[in-house]
């Protein structure tokens, strides 16, 4: 048994991608160093290189560690939306809340965060697997969702919708002062009936 499957070093290992993680969500990419993980871990700098072979390694947790953390917010939200039927503008105003929730100054670095690793995990095979499979799990809890609100939820219109709200979201993060949930709202309303008809 190796230090690293003992449970000391399972513990110690988790507390350092932790660390990773919510360093990447509170700064981006740059954030995440060996020296700064294992002070926020409040572990030896030397572990960091001992349970990672190298940084991008480590950065590859954290991606990981942070997307999870995304994910589970938003599964959050989506257990919470009641079944019923909603029209349009409802629906829409659902969507930005449950997916584009910027209102705390945490939720508002989870949501840079994930366009931070949509954006720059492109140039590495490894990250942009782990962001894959992300957006797969986003778009069936969009399709949860629409499902929830009496929605048809084809997969490629899910996709269309997910790739209309990417382009409001970078829009508004480009915009001074902009409001992100409402250009996603100002974005799906034209389309929305046709992308997500209500079922009969």
């Amino acid at each position: 048994m190796t230090a690293a499957t003992t449970p000391k070093g399972e513990r110690r290992r988790a507390a350092l991608v932790a660390a990773a993680g919510q360093l990447l969500v509170e700064g981006g990419f740059e954030s995440v160093r060996h020296r700064a993980v294992a002070h926020r871990a409040h572990i030896p700098l030397a572990a960091t290189t001992y349970y990672f072979e190298s940084l991008g390694d480590l950065l590859s947790n954290a991606v990981a560690y942070a997307g999870e953390l995304d994910v589970s917010a938003i599964r959050d939200r989506v257990d919470a939306v009641s079944r019923r039927r909603r029209g349009d503008a409802a629906l829409v105003k659902l969507l930005a809340a449950v997916f584009f929730a910027s209102e705390s100054e945490a939720e508002r670095s989870a949501l840079v965060s994930r366009y931070e690793r949509m954006v720059l995990c492109t140039r590495d095979p490894e990250l942009t697997r782990l962001q894959a499979q992300a957006r797969t799990v986003l778009a069936d809890l969009h399709a949860e969702v629409l499902a929830r609100s009496g929605r048809r939820a084809d997969r490629p219109c899910v996709d269309l919708l997910m790739a209309i709200e990417d382009g409001a979201a970078l829009a508004a993060f480009t915009t001074h002062g902009a409001d992100v949930a409402r250009a996603v709202r100002d974005a799906l309303s034209p389309v929305i009936d046709d992308l997500a008809p209500i079922l009969q």
